[in-house]
C-alpha cells in the first residue's frame, strides 16, 4: 500500500502489548502521559474481576460467560478519581470526531469497540467491549494500540466506526473514547492508593451483585449447576464449550478467566490473599481444559461432561472462599 501523504500520528506513543484489552489500554494511555502502572495494577484499580453467565438461545454461542467486569474502564475513572475523561456520543461522525481531534492535539484515545468489526480479527464472534488505544488516523485507516499485537494494527475507518457502535444487547457501545485532557496532572501513587476501594467494590459485586443471578456467585452457582446439561438444552453446544475455554484461558485474560492478572494485583498492593487467588485461577485453567476437551466429540460424551460439571463445583468452591476472604 503507498503511503499516504495526510497520515496523523500522535508523537512518542509507545505500544506495549500485554494480556487484556482493557488494563492494557489504560496502562498505555497512562504511560503516554508519564504515569507508569503495571497492567494488573490497572486492572485492579478497575475493580476488574467479576462473573457473567447469561443464556441468549437466538444468539451462539448461545451460552455466553465472562469473567472481568462490563465496565472496567468506567469503574477504574470512577474508583481512582482519575481526572482522564470520557465521552460518548450515539452519532458516529460526532463521536469520531472527539476521537479525531484528541490525534490531532498529539493525545491518543481509548476507545472501546466490538473487536468482530476491526479487520486484525477474523469475524467469528462478536466480542463489544473490547479497549483499544486510537494512536494516528488518515483518510482510510486507523491505527490501534491493541493488547497483545507486537505493532500498531490498521483497521479501516469504516470497519472502526461499526466497531464503535455496535448494538450488541450484551453490552451496547455508542462511541466510548476516553482521554486525558490538555494540562492534566497525574501521580501514580494516587492511583495506586485507591486499590482497597477497588478491592471491596469487586468483592462486594461478587457477593451481593447487582444483577442477581447473572452477575457474580449467584451467577456462578446457577452456571455451575447448568453446564452439564448443556448438550441437552443447547443445539450450539459444542461451540459453547469451545467458547467457554476460550473466554477462561485465551480471548485477553492472562489465564484463569483474569485470576492469574488479579492474583498478581492483590499481591502487588500487599494482600496475602493472592495465594487465594492463585488458587482459584488454577481452578478456572482446570474447567477451561475440560471445557475444551468436552467440544471435541461431534457426538456429547457424558464422562466429559459429567467431568465439566465436577470441575464447575471446584470452580464454585474456591471463588467462594476468595472473595469471602477478600471482603474481610
Amino acid at each position: 500500500m503507498a503511503e499516504t501523504t495526510n497520515r496523523i500520528m500522535v508523537p512518542a506513543y509507545r505500544h506495549l502489548p500485554g494480556n487484556h484489552c482493557g488494563s492494557t489500554a489504560l496502562r498505555n494511555l497512562l504511560g503516554f502521559h508519564g504515569v507508569d502502572i503495571s497492567e494488573e495494577m490497572a486492572f485492579g484499580l478497575g475493580a476488574g474481576a467479576c462473573f457473567y453467565y447469561v443464556v441468549l438461545d437466538e444468539h451462539s454461542p448461545s451460552r455466553f460467560t465472562n469473567g472481568r467486569a462490563a465496565r472496567l474502564e468506567e469503574n477504574f475513572l470512577e474508583l481512582t478519581g482519575a481526572p482522564l475523561r470520557l465521552r460518548t456520543d450515539p452519532d458516529p461522525e460526532s463521536s469520531w470526531r472527539l476521537a479525531k481531534d484528541s490525534i490531532d492535539e498529539g493525545r491518543p484515545v481509548l476507545l472501546l469497540t466490538d473487536l468482530y468489526y476491526l479487520d486484525h480479527y477474523g469475524r467469528s464472534a462478536h466480542f463489544p467491549g473490547h479497549a483499544v488505544v486510537l494512536a494516528g488516523y488518515d483518510d482510510e485507516l486507523a491505527w490501534l494500540s491493541d493488547t497483545a499485537f507486537e505493532d500498531l494494527q490498521t483497521t479501516s475507518l469504516d470497519g472502526l466506526r461499526e466497531a464503535r457502535h455496535s448494538q450488541q444487547p450484551i453490552f451496547p457501545l455508542e462511541g466510548h473514547a476516553i482521554d486525558v485532557p490538555e494540562g492534566t496532572k497525574l501521580a501514580r501513587d494516587d492511583l495506586i492508593a485507591h486499590a482497597p476501594k477497588a478491592i471491596a467494590r469487586a468483592a462486594g459485586e461478587m457477593l451481593d451483585p447487582p444483577l442477581g443471578e447473572y452477575e457474580g456467585l449467584p451467577a456462578l452457582r446457577r452456571f455451575a449447576g447448568e453446564v452439564g446439561d448443556w448438550p441437552d438444552a443447547a443445539e450450539d453446544w459444542q461451540w459453547c464449550a469451545r467458547f467457554l475455554y476460550q473466554v477462561i484461558e485465551r480471548r485477553g485474560t492472562g489465564g484463569g478467566n483474569f485470576r492469574r492478572m488479579y492474583a498478581r494485583f492483590i499481591d502487588e498492593a500487599g494482600y496475602q490473599e493472592s495465594a487465594i487467588a492463585a488458587e482459584a485461577a488454577d481452578q478456572w485453567t482446570s474447567l477451561a481444559i475440560a471445557a475444551r476437551t468436552a467440544s471435541e466429540p461431534d457426538q456429547a460424551d457424558p464422562a466429559h461432561w459429567e467431568g465439566l460439571s465436577g470441575e464447575a463445583g471446584h470452580v464454585l468452591e474456591a471463588e467462594e472462599r476468595l472473595w469471602s476472604a477478600l471482603a474481610g
